[in-house]
């Protein structure tokens, strides 16, 4: 047995890897789910300031992989350890991830992943380690293209969104996030007949971005969106993940990544925003159908990443060209 698992296994009082199994057991019989909030968080893990070196899925022995995700599951500090063990099983997870059809037994395994700020983002930077930082370096005065190209696009979108004739940099920066749902296609629903509906572009602008009043309580929020999920599940329009909003659009108070029922605090919008879009990769999930034609935009636009080029909306490929220019 590695030095390593002999000591972590002495550390928890633990005789043998065997015991680890059984407390697992125990653990998934009484917890039957991650996904309900906790108000009594410790501080979250902050996204890692430099780049993660990524490991090898050989790099761990399988005992050294038990212990780190069973130590994992019971822990959330220290917040150096988390980041720590996160890293070094993320080729196993992400392999898991990839293969399986069903990633709700994944994430209970790995309930860090989501109830724990910056772990998707380290996660797809295993994946895609020159994409991580794409969406801050692109956005800002590139992004703010897209305002001078929704000017020569007509007037339409401008019945859905009011946006002030002076704003500082920063909210213009996030008014661009909140346009782009109106002046791309929405997307279609396809029902389980083969009946093909077009969302409409409020839809689609709900699905990328949800804003709701200062003060919204959370986890009745999430009741309500699990009990919308439950009984419309073919047209539910909020598809997880998403973001949440609280207050005005381009001052908001609080920010959400929602994602498998939780409510994952951001410290800004283009966080939140950041960590969605990394978290269809992670999880290995398809864009939300309402709005996913936004997500296309900002997947080759601002993170480079290849796929779906095929797909990829006239509209969308034009804002595409309109961005990139030099």
């Amino acid at each position: 047995m590695d030095d390593f698992v002999k000591e972590k296994l002495a550390e928890w009082g633990l005789s043998s890897l065997k015991d680890i199994f059984e407390q697992s057991r125990l653990r998934n019989i009484r917890r039957r789910s991650f996904i309900t909030p906790r108000k009594d968080d410790p501080t979250p893990v902050q996204p890692t300031p430099t780049p993660v070196q990524p490991p090898s899925e050989n790099d761990l022995s399988d005992a050294e992989s038990t212990v780190m995700v069973t130590w994992l599951k019971g822990n959330r500090q220290p917040a150096t350890q988390v980041r720590d063990f996160m890293l070094k099983t993320a080729p196993r997870r992400l392999k898991l991830l990839q293969e399986c059809q069903e990633h709700g037994e994944v994430l209970m395994e790995y309930p860090r992943l989501l109830d724990t700020p910056g772990m998707v983002e380290q996660d797809f930077e295993v994946m895609y380690p020159s994409k991580a930082t794409k969406l801050y370096e692109m956005w800002g005065s590139k992004g703010r293209r897209v305002l001078q190209w929704a000017e020569t696009q007509g007037s339409s979108w401008k019945k859905y969104i009011t946006i002030p004739d002076e704003l500082t940099e920063d909210q213009a920066d996030l008014a661009v996030f909140h346009i782009l749902p109106y002046l791309l296609p929405p997307g279609f629903h396809q029902s389980a007949q083969g009946k093909r509906t077009k969302f409409s572009k409020v839809e689609a602008a709900r699905a990328f971005i949800d804003i709701q009043p200062v003060g919204t309580n959370i986890p009745q929020y999430l009741r309500l969106l699990e009990m919308d999920l439950e009984a419309n599940q073919e047209k539910a329009i909020r598809k997880q993940p998403y973001v949440l909003a609280l207050g005005d659009m381009l001052s908001p108070t609080q920010v959400f990544l929602m994602a498998e029922r939780l409510a994952i605090e951001h410290d800004s919008t283009i966080a939140a925003i950041d960590a969605c879009f990394k978290a269809f990769y992670v999880l290995n999930i398809e864009y939300p159908p309402a709005c996913k034609n936004v997500w296309r935009f900002l997947q080759h636009a601002c993170y480079g990443v290849e796929g779906g080029e095929r797909e990829i909306n006239p509209t969308v490929r034009s804002l595409i060209t309109a961005m990139k220019k030099e």
